[in-house]
């Protein structure tokens, strides 16, 4: 019974541990990195550097707008200090910030909704990835 609690706190100790090491910047920097690559696949479609995938778009869209939903959480205060890009206008502007997650969370969704065919997800990804730079130029540092 004492080996089994003992184990038992042992494992508890190191999960917490992990997940301690695991904060806010590491986990929006996961979450940013599979946005993007969602977003780089999507527009080498565009640019007819790879053939168009609907269900490559669908789930990237879904990886989008799951993981736009979840990025206003990710820079909780304090979350400025150590390897982070994100600029301290992320921290003072934080309703503007989060309301561009909002809309890039709306719009993956209504496009995913939307896209049926190549012709379709043509008219509709621009609306998706305009979303990009309109966080990376102000709270973003290149």
């Amino acid at each position: 019974m004492r080996r089994t609690v003992l184990l038992a706190s042992v494992i508890a100790l190191g999960v917490g541990a992990a997940f301690a090491q695991s904060g806010p910047i590491d986990q929006r920097k996961a979450e940013m990195k599979a946005m993007g690559g969602a977003a780089g696949a999507m527009g080498k479609m565009l640019k007819g550097e790879e053939a168009f995938d609907l269900a490559k778009v669908k789930t990237g869209l879904e990886t989008i707008a799951k993981n736009a939903k979840s990025g206003p959480a990710l820079f909780p205060a304090g979350s400025d200090k150590g390897e982070t890009k994100a600029q301290p206008a992320v921290w003072t502007d934080k309703a503007k910030f989060d309301g561009l997650f909002a809309k890039l969370a709306t719009d993956a969704t209504a496009a995913a909704g939307a896209i049926k065919d190549e012709a379709t997800f043509k008219a509709e990804a621009g609306k998706v990835l305009g979303n990009c730079g309109a966080c990376h130029k102000e709270y973003r540092a290149q």
